[in-house]
Order: C-alpha cells, then structure tokens, then sequence
C-alpha cells in the first residue's frame, strides 16, 4: 500500500508493472493490491483504459507520512519509499541536523513533471529579482550537500539553469508539449564531464592527514563531474581555486591544481576564488 501510495504521489500513475517488479509477485496480486487501495481511498485512484494505468486524481490525500528528505534521497540515491517511519538511528552515529527541507507538494509536483516530461509554472523567489512566476522544464534532482536543486530548461531565460525547491512558493503541472532544445540531451552543462586534480593545499602543515581524508596518491585525486555540478562540489569541500593558492585559513585543506578547468564550468563563480578568472 505504501508503495502504491508513494507511486501515486510522485509520477502521479501506477500500475501492475510497478508491483510487480519491485515485490516480485504475480500480475494477480498486483491487481489485487490495487484493489485494497481502491478501498482504503476510493477518492485518491482512477483507473483509465487508455493508458492502462492507474492515474492519480486531483482530489488525491497520501495515506502515509512522508519526510521530504528522505523521499528526495528516493531520487536522488534511489531507495526506501520516503516514509518517516519510528526507526531510531544508532546512538553511535549521528549525523548534523538537514536544514533544507523543501514543501513536499512541490517536490511531488516536480517529480511527476520529470518522470513524464512536462513542464510546470513555478512561482520563485530569487534574492535578485524577487517573486517571479516562470515556466520550467525539470529533468534532474540535485543534492550540492547544502540545499536541494531542481536542474531545469527555464523558458524565461531560454538555458538551462539551477532551482532551489525552498525558494519555490507554488508549482502547477502544465499539460503541454516541450521542444527539443528544452531536454536532458540538450543540456550541455549537465552532459560534459570535467576532470578536477584536488591536491592538498601547499598551505597545510602535515599534508598526510589530507591525503588519508581525500584517498590521495602522492598528495593529488582526480576526480571526474559532471559540469553543472563541479562548482557546487569545489564549494562544499572548500577548494581553493586561485591561481596562486593564495587563500588559506584553517578550513581550506585542498586546492585546484588544473585551474584552467574553471573555463569549461558555468558555475566556476560558486568555486572559492573562481571569480577571480
């Protein structure tokens, strides 16, 4: 039922397949799950002979609570169902409170527009501009490890650029075809992979202790990214990015080796000291 109800709610159809393969039943007793959910929440499913698929309606309440976080790592790490459940961590690892906990109609809302292609209205606040209402068409989840993003082909400004799901107020799935140019494999930024040469910051006294961290050899690591995201990357782990590796303070224990690199990334300016090309 949870599964059927998490389907439901974030690609906004389901049917036997759904079942099937992921409890490895017979197609009976799929459909005979979906008639317990008709039961539970008649208001909730309809059945359309065209599509052969259960279709989520307009009047539609989840049965079962969901945490944001963990339903976008469903997306974004592919597993669980995004139920909070009562299961308690172990008292021997903890990890730091997640700050960024975006609406959970508007991460719905997204994903259904991603698993079947269609644009939706956004009204979004950015620190710049303030409120403005736009049209997006979302292809991909992104995790930065500081907020959570919606990569998307934005018809204001004609690119494909980042969207932070707090900052989006309201979001209304549109019904309508996309062009070419607005899908995934148009998306260069998202499709060019980079390479970063990470080395430990000349800076540091005892350079072992960053290679043990990083999984280094001989004090470098390469790692290979996808465009869009090596500038948030760069950030998070607090890369310095200079030239001359001139920015140092205790937080700051790798550096840029390949520094060209930066030319080929559109969101250098995230990077510590990209700004400086």
């Amino acid at each position: 039922m949870a599964h059927v109800d998490f389907t439901l709610m974030f690609k906004g159809e389901a049917g036997r397949q759904n079942i099937t393969e992921r409890f490895k039943v017979a197609p009976s007793a799929a459909t005979r799950d979906f008639a317990l959910y008709h039961e539970f929440a008649p208001q909730n499913i309809k059945y359309d002979d065209k599509l052969r698929q259960h279709i989520k309606t307009k009047e539609f309440k989840p049965l079962f609570d969901y945490d944001v976080i963990r339903t976008l790592a469903t997306f974004s790490q592919g597993f669980g169902d995004g139920l909070t459940g009562h299961i308690q961590t172990p008292k021997s690892c903890e990890a730091p409170y997640h700050l960024n906990s975006p609406d959970l109609n508007v991460v719905a809302t997204i994903c259904e527009a991603i698993y079947k292609g269609l644009p939706v209205e956004i009204d979004y606040v950015s620190p710049s501009s303030g409120t403005r209402s736009r049209v997006i068409v979302p292809h991909t989840i992104i995790d930065t490890g500081l907020r959570w993003h919606v990569r998307a082909f934005d018809r204001y400004r004609g690119e494909f650029r980042d969207f932070v799901l707090t900052r989006i107020k309201s979001v209304k799935l549109i019904i309508g075809l996309v062009d070419d140019k607005e899908y995934c494999a148009q998306d260069t930024q998202w499709n060019n992979k980079v390479i970063l040469e990470l080395i430990v910051h000349p800076r540091v006294k005892y350079p072992e202790a960053v290679e043990l961290d990083y999984s280094m050899e001989r004090g470098s690591k390469k790692i290979i990214i996808r465009a869009a995201l090596a500038g948030y990357m760069l950030r998070l782990w607090n890369v310095d990015c200079t030239k001359e590796h001139h920015k140092f303070s205790p937080e700051f224990h790798l550096a840029l080796k390949n520094n060209q690199v930066l030319s080929n990334i559109e969101n250098a300016l995230l990077a510590l000291g990209g700004s400086s090309l």
